[in-house]
């Protein structure tokens, strides 16, 4: 009977140190699914103000008398890198109790990334 428990205890003791790797492991992989969906966001949304270059621009929050210039860019870079900064600052401080929140964030930026790549699409398709 010792022998069975003192081969427990050093099972346990040999599998404590994958353990600990593993738990800080999970959140590393958790961030990097975030991060990959935020790049896609950002790619999508740069895709999109190029195909919108020096074209009209019927969004009045871009618009710069009109159409999309190098002013109406910089208002869309700073609204992603806004909404980008609030994601992380979310995850970090609720992430870890509420995991929901990190994939909602992920669903959102896919989304994002989704309908902007569209709008792109759109600005291509409708070029003259």
């Amino acid at each position: 009977m010792k022998a069975a428990w003192l081969a427990v205890v050093l099972a346990g003791l040999w599998s404590a140190p994958a353990l600990k790797a593993q738990m800080y492991e999970e959140p590393a992989s958790r961030w990097k699914g975030l991060a990959w969906t935020m790049a896609a966001h950002g790619a999508a949304s740069g895709f999109d103000a190029w195909t919108s270059w020096q074209r009209v621009e019927r969004n009045r929050m871009l618009s710069d008398g009109g159409r999309f210039t190098a002013e109406s860019a910089a208002r869309k870079a700073g609204w992603f890198a806004g909404v980008t900064l609030v994601q992380v600052v979310v995850v970090k401080k609720w992430g870890k109790r509420h995991p929901w929140i990190e994939r909602a964030f992920r669903v959102g930026n896919l989304g994002a990334a989704g309908s902007l790549f569209s709008a792109g699409m759109h600005n291509l398709a409708t070029r003259r």
